[in-house]
């Protein structure tokens, strides 16, 4: 699943089927099935819904982002879970350059009216919503 931005890239670049000539990688040297079957996947533009009938997965856009555009995020609404990535590290502690992403998050959150009480990063353990809100705070920004 990638944002609609990154989806020329990932054709041209990432799942090309040319083989690196300056220096083979391992996927030159030793394609994986897919290359050979094709990937599937899904560009999102605003928000994708994924669903197995028994849990339901919310994917959204997050913007605007200083970071990085095409940015995604994903929520279980009923576990209250929000995983995200470059967000929101929880591996050390908060930086005042963290801050533009930290509110980007937080104001999704809102605008989507979503109801988090766990936020699950990339890098990090899983912290309460209430942690990243006080993590906000001690960068000199209490949320709204």
């Amino acid at each position: 699943m990638t944002h609609l931005q990154n989806l020329e890239f990932l054709n041209s670049d990432v799942l090309s089927y040319e083989p690196r000539t300056v220096e083979p990688d391992i996927v030159s040297k030793w394609p994986p099935t897919e290359l050979s079957e094709g990937y599937n996947y899904e560009a999102v533009q605003e928000r994708y819904v994924i669903t197995d009938n028994s849990r339901i997965l919310h994917v959204y856009y997050v913007q605007p982002l200083q970071h990085v555009t095409g940015m995604l995020m994903a929520y279980l609404p009923a576990e209250h879970i929000a995983f995200q990535a470059d967000l929101f590290d929880t591996h050390e502690p908060p930086k005042a350059a963290q801050l533009p992403a930290m509110r980007t998050l937080h104001n999704q959150v809102e605008r989507m009216n979503l109801d988090v009480e766990t936020l699950a990063p990339v890098h990090g353990p899983p912290v309460p919503w209430s942690a990243f809100e006080a993590a906000m705070t001690s960068l000199g920004s209490p949320p709204r």
